[in-house]
């Protein structure tokens, strides 16, 4: 299943590649989201960008900001932009392979999980989460469900909250999509332990003309003390326990 879920996000990203760039990189929320977690990084913080794409627009402001900066992506095509014109440390992997190392003081995972289950998502923020230090930042962005799927619909998981392989709008064509709630994304990461200090929920138009405008919800938490973090709720259900297992096994040679 981790094999499954990772061949589908390079095949769609690295088919995309500069095009991709080309229709996001503008985005205001997104840079005023990104700034703003900036502003409330120690000077000279270690940060993680988790599917770092192109690295236009928010690999590029935090290298920009004197971070140290690591990044990675699943699309080699992404990585080779990258890594020729932003400075930082950039490598080829996808999320749920890659294992951090040491602590970090920003972690931003901004759109990079659109492919996954809820499992492997779920598997994911826990681990990035988890490297924070006390005071570090936790940045993450997604289409919320709200406005795609009504209330209700059997689309949804036994808690209502996320919806998996759902056919939303992406770059003029629909793409089998996870998504959470706006409250579910909120709840997920507060279930951590982490403290949310901004969110912005907003219509954004992608610079290209087969797209439609987008929701976007942007959210920055804290991880405020060196507690263990909690494990993020709601539970998988358990069609989808084994996904877990999965995703915290790394398969993949990353590099």
């Amino acid at each position: 299943m981790t094999a499954d879920i990772s061949r589908a996000g390079l095949e769609t990203f690295d088919s995309l590649n500069i095009d991709y760039e080309h229709a996001y990189r503008n985005n205001p929320f997104k840079i005023a989201c990104v700034k703003k977690a900036i502003s409330m990084l120690p000077s000279g913080s270690r940060v993680l960008d988790v599917g770092c794409g192109t690295g236009i627009p928010v690999s590029q402001m935090l290298s920009e900001a004197g971070v140290e900066l690591i990044g990675f992506d699943i699309s080699p095509k992404m990585v080779d932009l990258a890594a020729s014109r932003v400075k930082g440390v950039f490598s080829v992997c996808d999320m749920l392979s890659f294992q951090p190392t040491g602590q970090f003081a920003g972690i931003f995972m901004i759109f990079a999980h659109l492919q996954l289950n809820y499992a492997s998502f779920r598997a994911a923020v826990y681990k990035f989460a988890s490297a924070l230090q006390p005071g570090g930042v936790f940045v993450v962005g997604q289409m919320p469900s709200d406005r795609y799927v009504p209330k209700g619909d059997q689309a949804y998981d036994a808690t209502g909250v996320y919806v998996e392989d759902y056919p939303a709008p992406f770059m003029g064509e629909p793409l089998p999509t996870f998504m959470m709630s706006a409250a579910g994304q909120r709840g997920l990461l507060t279930s951590m332990g982490l403290e949310i200090v901004s969110e912005t929920i907003d219509l954004f138009q992608p610079d290209n003309p087969k797209c439609e405008p987008e929701e976007q919800q942007y959210i920055i938490a804290v991880r405020k003390s060196d507690r263990p973090l909690e494990e993020p709720r709601p539970l998988p259900s358990v069609v989808t326990d084994s996904r877990l297992a999965a995703a915290g096994t790394p398969n993949e040679q990353c590099g």
